[in-house]
């Protein structure tokens, strides 16, 4: 009898070691993120030291005044030292830096690139929670906020730009944007044509150039709406919008509790485009600690334009005088692409609700030297996916390195 409880304890047991192990096995194939909770709560520099890389803050003066914060991964968590030309790395609206480390080593696309030798900037346009100074203008002033995606890409890529290269003593960098930071980019080298110059190549993930084409009720119905929501934002004073605050990772756990996470979900589904399946539960909640990270109400209402009219083209102020006084003429100004000669690689999903892929037919149509043109092999890949999906890094981030890695060898 006891032979017999024995080997039935035994298989019992055995059943339950395998039961958990099995477990244990899916939940780390459910999440490639080796992340914690408490990065929700940590600024990029202590979120950058905490898994072993080394980090430096910069800050960035504009020929306009504005102080730009700037991250420095200057090496890799192995050690590696910045043997390759530095990459210069923008994000995308409402977001912040934080888009190129939040989901962790072996994941995120700025420790990759790190790890291989290569020295990382990662920029903070003006209006976000890291960049939030300027040399005269008190930030709760109307005159601080008064910029739109003109300033951001005449003023802050090319400051930053020049800053990395006089810092590093290189003649040129990689230049990586995602979302916004694709749009400010090409503004930069059709608004100061000798930029192209300083670029190696532009890695460009959802090219945000054309924004219209867009599915998302939500994002049409605010675009349609932007003018009325801008004027009611302001009568009260504020010229800011979605600015970053203390208790953001608490507000939004509190209002989309796991595991459904039902009301972010949907919002996130709505705009960037449903891929359920690739969407980590506990990594949304880390990203929303760090984003929305700040925007003014006029970058909202270009983005608008540039939603409802389908051109690429300068901040329409919506009053002939105004439109005369700012660039002579009641005509606003269109963006010429044809001045971006530098090298451009095209990242672009189907399932993105923001950029829709014909939107990047288009764009590649009108760029000098586009080398490359990449469709995510995820048919339901969306704008969102680019930093958080599960499999990024294989689907898009491995082949952004092969192309990188690529220009860096024939640029010699």
């Amino acid at each position: 009898m006891n032979k017999v409880f024995k080997s039935h304890g035994m298989l019992s047991l055995s059943i339950v070691l395998v039961l958990i192990w099995s477990l244990t096995a899916m939940a780390r194939a459910g999440s490639p993120f080796h992340v914690a909770e408490e990065d929700a709560k940590l600024l990029v520099p202590q979120l950058v030291r905490k898994y072993g890389y080394p980090v430096e803050k910069h800050q960035v003066r504009t020929e306009d005044g504005y102080l730009l914060g700037m991250f420095r991964i200057p090496g890799g968590r192995n050690g590696t030292v910045p043997g390759r030309r530095p990459i210069l790395m923008m994000h995308s609206w409402f977001s912040s830096c934080a888009d190129w480390v939040v989901i962790g080593p072996g994941n995120a696309l700025g420790y990759l690139l790190a790890d291989r030798g290569y020295d990382i900037w990662m920029g903070n346009v003006r209006g976000n929670r890291y960049s939030r100074r300027h040399e005269r203008l008190r930030v709760k002033s109307r005159a601080f906020w008064d910029f739109s995606l003109d300033e951001i890409g005449y003023y802050d890529v090319p400051a930053m730009i020049n800053y990395v290269l006089n810092r590093t003593n290189a003649r040129k960098l990689h230049y990586v944007g995602f979302s916004q930071g694709t749009i400010v980019g090409l503004i930069a080298l059709t608004s100061r044509p000798q930029y192209n110059e300083k670029i190696v190549q532009l890695q460009e993930l959802s090219p945000a150039i054309y924004v219209y084409r867009n599915p998302s009720v939500i994002m049409r119905t605010l675009a349609f709406m932007a003018k009325s929501l801008a004027e009611g934002y302001t009568l009260f004073g504020s010229f800011e919008l979605m600015s970053h605050w203390t208790g953001q990772y608490e507000f939004y756990r509190m209002l989309c509790p796991s595991p459904k996470q039902l009301i972010c979900r949907m919002l996130i589904y709505e705009v960037s485009g449903e891929n359920a399946k690739q969407l980590d539960a506990k990594m949304l909640r880390i990203f929303l600690g760090h984003a929305p990270a700040g925007s003014s109400v006029k970058q909202f209402l270009h983005y608008a334009q540039l939603i409802n009219d389908g051109v690429f083209r300068r901040y329409d102020y919506e009053d002939d005088r105004a439109n005369v006084a700012a660039y002579g003429s009641k005509q606003v100004p269109r963006y010429n692409l044809s001045h971006v000669t530098a090298p451009v690689r095209t990242y672009y999903g189907r399932n993105d609700h923001v950029v829709n892929f014909r939107n990047v037919k288009r764009l590649e149509r009108e760029l000098p030297n586009v080398v490359s043109s990449y469709l995510v092999p995820d048919e339901r890949f969306g704008h969102a996916d680019f930093i958080l999906n599960k499999n990024v890094k294989k689907v898009v981030y491995d082949e952004v390195m092969r192309n990188v890695e690529k220009a860096e060898r024939e640029i010699g």
